[in-house]
């Protein structure tokens, strides 16, 4: 053990001792940061894109032939999902969206599949084995995840009628959830109804 002395003849702290120490320290506040990062809540991201036009997107369907374009969807309440074949939990919230989509098929409200990372065959793939039936495009140069700051999958974001990203919800989601953000955006018709609030996108 490596030890040194002062100007004045006295022993000082060995050398050892004060490196493990320092190191102690720095793993002590290291786990600490890591504690706090994770007390938030991880679908409580924010993000530059919220309350900003939605970015354009202009991709090859893998459902059906042609192109998925939001411009085609002005109007209506988009919600746009990211997913893989590869993702567990995008498989978790598959049931929820399912139902959610058999609610607001045919009316103001559009589903939307984007790939993420993932091999078109694989992705087609898994849509169908799940039943899924919303359009469906590939996201070939990732260019798409990257307009809407896409962390990871799942990712869930709703789009109003007037283009605006007005939530994003990063995880998988439940039908709840889904259901309030699209209530939240669709016109009411009826006079105002109860305040609806996605807490975990908006």
């Amino acid at each position: 053990m490596t030890t040194g002395t002062d100007l004045r003849g006295s022993r000082v702290l060995p050398v050892d001792r004060v490196a493990r120490a320092v190191i102690v320290l720095v793993l002590v506040a290291l786990v600490a940061v890591l504690a706090l990062a994770f007390r938030r809540d991880p679908q409580d991201i924010r993000t530059g894109t919220v309350g900003h036009p939605a970015p354009a997107f202009d991709l090859q369907r893998l459902d059906q032939p042609g192109r998925l374009r939001l411009a085609d969807m002005k109007g209506k309440v988009v919600v746009v999902n990211f997913f893989a074949s590869w993702c567990i939990p995008c498989k978790e919230e598959a049931p929820a969206f399912i139902r959610a989509w058999e609610r607001y098929r045919g009316s103001d409200v559009m589903f939307v599949g984007i790939v993420y990372q993932d091999t078109p065959d694989a992705a087609k793939a898994f849509h169908e084995q799940l039943g899924q039936t919303w359009p469906i495009a590939v996201d070939d140069n990732g260019r798409t995840a990257i307009s809407f700051g896409v962390f990871g999958v799942p990712e869930t974001y709703f789009i109003g009628p007037d283009g605006v990203i007005a939530g994003r919800h990063i995880g998988p989601i439940d039908e709840q959830t889904l259901e309030n953000g699209i209530e939240l955006l669709r016109p009411k018709t009826e006079g105002p109804g109860p305040s609806l609030l996605l807490p975990s996108a908006i």
